[in-house]
Order: structure tokens, then sequence, then C-alpha cells
């Protein structure tokens, strides 16, 4: 018998067998091997040897400096969590916090200097690095015309005083970013004394937020979301709630309880028409501004000016809403008004507006508080140069810029900083990374990787209480590795500056203080600063992980200035100025804008990737 297979005899094979296999397991079963193949390295990653163990340190990939508990196998840390009750951060801790332990695997991580030249970036060695930097810096001192310049992301570390040392030996200029908080600044300049404040988010009832961050970038990871929830068991009347108001529905802005959209660059027209109401509908602390403040006629006058409809003409939010936010500010004291975002500062009229704001609801008798910086060694006899502000340096007047690696490009952008520099100006970075700034290095000297070396670590600059921490290095660097120090001591030297030694460091000075308290991670208590025999057993407690953390300061008596002198004309002019453009904003993780190190790849993948952080819509006022 002869078989014989026709065309439609093919067909019906074919067909049946494609819809076998599409209902079949098999196809799918091979897609997700082929994606579990693919996603794993050429050889399974062993858990790292050693015991299991629990050490404790700081992080440093932002000013909130959190605590962190690490366990770890061996020397290996392969995970972190918070610590609670820990003094800057009160157990906080953020997404690239998490993630510290990745970064010194990260595949932009550099160990060894390198040198742009013609386009092309090459690999050199350590004596070819530090000629090249030493070539820079003589070349700087000697060009009248043209200096030398140092951004510091991190002052009050032992670095930080050689920076200034070479900049004051090489008539350069020393610059760190901008104020975290340039409203509690401006604040703080009003007082008839010296003066720097802090926000105690605990004592307040209502925050306002015009762009700051605080629910995501802003203070101490979690803290402002964790006393939320904690108010939702209170009486409605007694619970904290947070207003942000903003051009940009931010993802702060999206977790608050109420979101005030406004026109761009509006920020002190609002202000002032909420001063307006409190003032004219007898709302403001009476008694605070009586015993505290001065010039209350002139700030009458101007807000005068700013009624509810003028606001809502200029601003875009209904007039009706101004008059319910002021009241509602006014019934729900203790009250505290925050401005700016870190990488988005406001104009300094809006600053003066909130500061004015602030007087009005008494908030330095409540939620912001005076503090003290933490004790640190004099300066002696040694030659260091006073901070400058970035503002101040003239365009195209700087032939070596030197980066510290803690400069993050979200506060200190690099066109920014272009503008400074001059034709052939040399670029050296510091930092661990072929990433942010360090991308833009026409010299890298790559300084240790996160967790890599023991770093000197003062609490953000607008926390209630001054905090300092020596956070002890849980990593070993590369043995190739060379410290920033080092080489920018051994490059002065051969320009002709010898610097001054390094420091004996912060122990010293705070045992001398005799104040504050150390804080114990292992045990979460508290010992006084003034039962410690001396400097060498608070620089034990330090390698352990310990935080030192401040005394509450005293109130200060003083007055402060609702308007300084000649500042209404200028509030005026800008409050009735036209609104700006929109805002340009980026999706990105919660703190990338205040780390100078890169995203972890795994949180890489886990959210840009993916798109779980969507990048903000501006709002239509």
């Amino acid at each position: 018998m002869k078989l014989e297979v026709s065309r439609r005899d093919l067909l019906l094979a074919g067909t049946g067998a494609a819809a076998g296999i599409a209902l079949s397991p098999v196809p799918w079963k091979a897609l997700d091997d082929l994606s579990i193949w693919t996603q794993r390295p050429p050889t399974p990653t062993p858990r790292p040897a050693g015991p299991l163990a629990f050490r404790f340190t700081s992080c440093t990939l932002c000013p909130a400096a959190c605590g962190l508990k690490a366990r770890s196998f061996g020397p290996q840390p392969v995970g972190f969590s918070g610590v609670p009750g820990h003094p800057a951060s009160d157990g906080g801790l953020c997404p690239l916090g998490l993630t510290a332990h990745h970064l010194a695997k990260h595949p932009l991580r550099a160990v060894a200097p390198e040198r742009v030249s013609g386009g092309k970036r090459e690999t050199i060695d350590r004596a070819a690095a530090s000629a090249a930097l030493s070539a820079a810096i003589a070349a700087a001192a000697k060009d009248p015309k043209r200096s030398l310049l140092v951004v510091d992301g991190r002052p009050g570390r032992s670095l930080s005083r050689t920076f200034r040392a070479l900049a004051a030996a090489t008539n350069g200029r020393y610059a760190v970013p901008g104020s975290p908080s340039p409203a509690l600044d401006t604040l703080a300049a009003r007082f008839d004394g010296p003066l720097s404040l802090g926000v105690d988010l605990s004592k307040a009832r209502r925050v306002v937020s015009f762009g700051t961050p605080v629910l995501t970038d802003a203070g101490t990871p979690g803290l402002l979301p964790r006393l939320r929830a904690e108010g939702r068991r209170k009486p409605k009347g007694e619970r904290l709630e947070v207003v942000h108001v903003g051009a940009t529905r931010t993802k702060s802005a999206g977790f608050a309880d109420r979101f005030v959209p406004i026109a761009p660059g509006t920020e002190a027209a609002l202000a002032l028409g909420l001063a307006h109401v409190l003032l004219d509908e007898k709302l403001a602390d009476a008694a605070f501004l009586a015993a505290r403040t001065t010039g209350l006629a002139g700030l009458e006058a101007l807000a005068a000016r700013f009624a509810p409809p003028l606001v809502e003409q200029k601003t875009g939010v209904p007039a009706g809403d101004v008059v319910a936010l002021a009241r509602d500010l006014a019934a729900s004291r203790p009250a505290v008004v925050l401005g700016g975002d870190p990488a988005e500062p406001l104009s300094a009229e809006a600053d003066a507006a909130i500061a004015a704001l602030n007087l009005l609801l008494g908030a330095p008798s409540g939620p912001l508080v005076a503090r003290r910086a933490a004790p640190s060694e004099p300066d002696g006899d040694a030659k260091l140069a006073a901070v400058t502000a970035l503002d101040a340096v003239p365009e195209r007047s700087v032939s070596l810029l030197l980066l510290d690696g803690t400069v993050p490009e979200g506060l200190v952008p690099w066109a920014r900083l272009e503008k400074l520099l001059a034709d052939g100006a040399v670029v050296a970075s510091f930092s661990a990374f072929r990433a942010g700034l360090g991308e833009k290095a026409t010299l890298l000297v790559p300084g240790p990787a996160p967790l890599e070396e023991a770093v000197e670590l003062d609490g953000p600059a607008d926390a209630p209480l001054a905090t300092f921490a020596l956070a002890p290095a849980l990593l070993a660097p590369p043995k190739e590795l060379v410290l920033p120090e080092e080489l920018l001591r051994e490059a002065a030297s051969a320009a002709g500056f010898e610097l001054p030694a390094p420091p004996a460091g912060r122990a010293a000075a705070i045992v001398a203080a005799k104040r504050g308290q150390l804080f114990d991670p292992s045990t979460a208590t508290t010992t006084p600063v003034s039962s410690l025999a001396d400097a060498a057993a608070l620089e034990t407690a330090f390698a352990a992980g310990a935080c030192w953390v401040d005394d509450p300061a005293p109130a200060p008596a003083g007055r402060f200035a609702l308007l300084s002198d000649g500042e209404a004309p200028r509030l005026l002019e800008s409050a009735l100025g036209a609104p700006g453009p929109e805002p340009a904003r980026v999706a990105a993780l919660p703190r990338t804008a205040l780390s100078a190190a890169p995203s972890s790849p795994l949180l890489t993948k886990l959210t840009r990737e993916t798109a779980l952080f969507p990048a903000p819509s501006a709002a239509k006022a």
C-alpha cells in the first residue's frame, strides 16, 4: 500500500502540532528556565565564609548618617537593618542604605587612578596621578587670574581640614553645597545674636512644606511618616498632618494629607497671603510676637497688599483655600513651615516670606528649636580657608577643581560647576565611582567605597540635636587603592606646599566639652559623656558603632526681626512678579539627590526598569 501525504495533511499536522505545543507547558517552562538562567552569575555565589555576627556602623551615603546594624558572615556584610532608638535615625533606613554593601562591587567602581586625555580614558599609576595633581596645584597657585577651587560635600572631617589648608596655601577657595534648610537659615539670621535652628517634628501638629520632600528625601528617613502614622490613633484634632505646597506633584506630595498646587515660582505670594489672613483675622501668636519679635508694623503693611483674591490671581490657589489653610494653621498650632527642596532651592525672597510666616505662627517656641554644633578641635595656628559660596566664585576663573568624593550631583549640578572652569582646567575627583561628578573628571583618583573607610559623620544640620559618629569600616579596601588624603598631601608637597598635620580627632574635643550622651547600638542605652575616663574610651566606643548626641540647648534670649532692613521692597517685587517656568524633574529613588554614590544595580532593576517611581507631573494650578 502506497502512503500518500497531501499538502492538506501536512497543514493539518502542522496546525495540530503548533496548537498542542502552545497548549502544553513546554514553551512556558522553557521561557521561565531561560529567564532564570540569564539572571544567574556564571557560577553560584557561595555564602561568605565565617561565623554569623552582627556589627554596627553608620551610613555614609547621605547627611542623615543613619545607624546601621550589619548582618555579617565573617567580615562580609550581607544585609542591613536600622538601629532602634539611634539618635540620628531612630531606626529609620532608606532603600539606598539597605543596599550599601553592594556598592564596593558596583560595575562603575574604580580602584586605580584614571586620566582623560584626547577624549579617551586611560588607567595610570599612583606616581603619574600624583605628578599630574602636583603640576595642576603648582599652576593654580602661580596664576593670579585663575585659582584652585575645592568643593567638599561633607565638611568637618580630617580630609576637610586638609582641603581647607591647601586652598589657603594656594590662595584658592573652599566651598560646600548649599544648606539643606535655607528658610531656617534665613530665620536664624533674623535673630539678634548667633543662632542655629533645628526642626523637632515630634512637637508639630501641622507641617507645611513649600516643595520640601519631607516624606521621602528630607530629614531623617521615615521619621515624619512614622510620627504621622502614630498620630492616627489620636483624636482628629490632635493628629499630625502634612500639607505639601508646590508646582509639581512629587512622590512626597502624593503621600501628603493635602496637596496645594501653585503656579511655579509663586511661593512668596502664597506665604504672604497666609500672613495676610493671620494678621487680618488676629490669628497670629500674639504673645510670641510681642515678646520675641520686632518690626510687626512693617510686615503688616506688606502683607496687607496680599489679600486672598490677589493671591488667587498670582498663584492659582482659590481664595477660599488660602483662608482655610491659614485658619487651619492657626487652629492646629504648634505648626511649622518648611521651604525648598535641597536639590531645587527656593528664591531668597520665598525663604524670607516663609521665615516671617514661621514667626507669625510662633514656631521658634515649638517645633523650631535652638541647637549647638558638635564640639571640634580648635584650628590652632593652622591657616585654613574660609567657606565660600559657590555663587560667589567668578565664572571661568578655576584652573583646578578638586571634587570630594561625597559631593552629590543632585545638590551641585555639573552645569553649575562647568561655568566656573577656565579653558584647559583640570577637574580632579576623589569619587570611588565613574558616575555622577566622578564621570566628569579629567583626573579620577578613586577613594574608598562606602563601608571601606572609617568616616567622621556629623548629623543633619537641621536635626533638633547635634550628633557625631565615627562610622567604622566593615570592608577592607582593595590593596592598590590610594587614600585621597595621602595622595593630596604627596602632591601638595611636590608642588612646594607643606600642609599642617592631621588633627588628633574629635573624641578629645567631645570629652573636654563634657556634654551630651553616648548611644550604644548593641544595648540601645545611653551613657553621659562626663562619665567616660578619657578620649581613648570614647574612641573605643566609636569603633564599635557608638554615636554621640548633644544635650538640648537652652532657649536663647533675644528677638527675631520679622523683616530685615530693606527687605520689604524686594519681597514685594518678587511676590508680584510673573510665575516662573514649570520645573522639569526626573524620576529617582528616594534620597538619590543627596548621595554621591550610584544606586545599587538591584535597586535600579527593581525601580527604574519597572517604573515603580514614575516621573512626577507638573501641577496645573
